[in-house]
């Protein structure tokens, strides 16, 4: 007995190829609606320098000291890591603070841990709100170390993130 070998061939009806594309659509468009809604956007990395101050004319030393710190913005957590050296004095606080724009001074949101002499290290991890978060968009945040004989900021550095291209 000799068997035959015959071909079928199957077509899926539009409705059912409509409904497939229907499908699939949806569920790629809910994982880009729900992706946004938590937030999924890689942490951004941040550096920057810490400066001398700024101080009245005529106080200000010959040097004050240098550093740089990096900054994780990871959803609304930022996480703050950074060394300095040759303060005038050793440091008495170390705040983030928040101002209107980049060297506009404004008040401190946090306060952050500091090595007790004049070069170490300082850290700190913060939780920002909205408003914070636009104001370092706009490079409104900085961080400030403080000492004795610079009350005011020994030394001061803005975030800056980086510019989308």
């Amino acid at each position: 007995m000799k068997c035959s070998r015959t071909r079928i061939l199957t077509f899926l009806s539009p409705a059912i190829v409509r409904s497939t594309v229907e499908s699939t659509a949806s569920f790629l468009l809910g994982a880009c609606f729900l992706s946004v809604l938590l937030g999924a956007t890689p942490p951004t990395t941040i550096q920057f320098r810490l400066s001398p101050g700024p101080r009245l004319v005529g106080t200000r030393a010959d040097s004050s000291g240098v550093g740089t710190v990096t900054a994780v913005l990871d959803g609304s957590k930022l996480t703050l890591k950074g060394s300095f050296s040759g303060l005038l004095a050793v440091p008495t606080a170390a705040h983030l603070a928040v101002g209107s724009l980049p060297g506009v001074r404004g008040p401190v949101i946090a306060d952050l841990t500091v090595s007790a002499d004049t070069s170490g290290t300082l850290s700190g991890t913060v939780q920002l709100d909205s408003s914070q978060i636009v104001a370092l968009h706009k490079g409104g945040l900085y961080v400030e170390i403080d000492s004795a004989k610079a009350p005011e900021g020994d030394l001061w550095g803005w975030l800056v993130t980086p510019r989308e291209k």
